[in-house]
């Protein structure tokens, strides 16, 4: 059985296991500790089938990193470490630091949730994630769903960006575009699980709960379009894929994000954080007041930036997604 697939081979794992490795080698001198999450931390990383049907690493590497303390300098460092492991490695490496006194005192997000329940520590305490509130399903605010949304728009507005250019996409291209609509249609079901109640950290149980989501938009295209997405995510062969018309599919995921994003918004009300909160962080990156968290607008942007009519800048808005992600 794959340690970090679900229908990966002992090949891929071994492949796995000597990034770590390297990984560890690089970071461990000043983290204590290192976790893996996302899919490969899960067990549900994706294998990317190569054209001679070998398999390889197609996921990121996500590592929390536990820190003493996290100030600019040890992000300037770990930022470092990202950029020289990812191009050693060849594929992207995201170190995310957590200081370690802080870890019981952490409010529950989608990310704390999952990291939670579907981790693997790749060196230090194995039991460091331990002083993490055991956080209930039901603790995850419905505004994470927005936040995720929020994040695979982003991931539609990288695809228009580009097609607007005439230059036929590379085969690279062509495989990363594929892997961001997928994943628009990933966040569509999983955002309707959660207003629904039948969310689920494994997607095989995800699997079996799509299709009682409740009446959102659209809603036999986003059980079938999050199946679709899911197969593709436990077997990463893109060969069939190669008459995908990546343009048409733009087009059609936009359409139902469009309307997905605000019916999913409208189902709470919840605030995102105190109204001081709110104050200050408007104040320091929007530089004008506001009531609500800065991400609120950036729900609204990325709406407008994908009907092609914002008043924030694309620039502006990449470098809010970045900081509020």
């Amino acid at each position: 059985m794959s340690k970090y697939t679900v229908k990966g081979s002992a090949e891929l794992d071994a492949r796995i296991d000597a990034d770590l490795a390297l990984i560890t080698e690089a970071v461990a001198p000043i983290a204590a500790a290192g976790v893996l999450i996302g899919g490969y931390g899960r067990g549900e990383g994706t294998p990317f089938i190569e054209a001679d049907g070998s398999q390889s690493p197609f996921n990121d590497y996500d590592l929390v990193v536990v820190v003493d303390r996290v100030d600019r300098a040890i992000r300037q460092r770990l930022g470092e470490l990202e950029r020289q492991l990812s191009a050693s490695l060849g594929i992207a490496v995201d170190l995310c630091p957590y200081a370690r006194q802080a870890l019981p005192r952490r409010k529950c997000s989608l990310l704390d949730y999952e990291m939670k329940h579907g981790h693997r520590v790749a060196w230090g305490d194995p039991r460091v994630l331990d002083t993490l509130p055991d956080y209930p399903l039901a603790a995850i605010p419905l505004a994470e769903g927005s936040r995720l949304l929020l994040n695979r728009g982003k991931l539609l507005l990288d695809i228009k960006r580009r097609i607007t250019d005439a230059t036929p996409l590379t085969g690279e291209e062509r495989i990363r575009f594929i892997k961001f609509i997928h994943k628009a249609w990933l966040a569509f079901g999983d955002a309707a699980l959660m207003e629904a109640g039948r969310y689920d950290l494994a997607y095989a149980v995800k699997k079996g709960r799509i299709g009682e989501i409740g009446d959102c938009p659209r809603r036999g295209e986003v059980v079938d379009g999050f199946l679709r997405a899911v197969a593709l995510k436990e077997w990463g062969d893109f060969r069939p894929l190669a008459e995908f018309d990546i343009a048409a599919e733009y087009r059609r995921t936009v359409d139902r994000y469009l309307e997905f994003l605000p019916w999913y918004r409208s189902r709470y009300a919840a605030r995102e954080c105190s109204a001081g909160k709110a104050i200050l962080l408007n104040l320091g990156w929007l530089h004008r007041p506001g009531w609500h968290h800065p991400r609120v607008a950036l729900y609204d942007a990325i709406v407008e930036l994908l009907r092609d009519r914002s008043a924030m800048s694309h620039e502006t808005f990449y470098r809010l997604q970045r900081r509020f992600a």
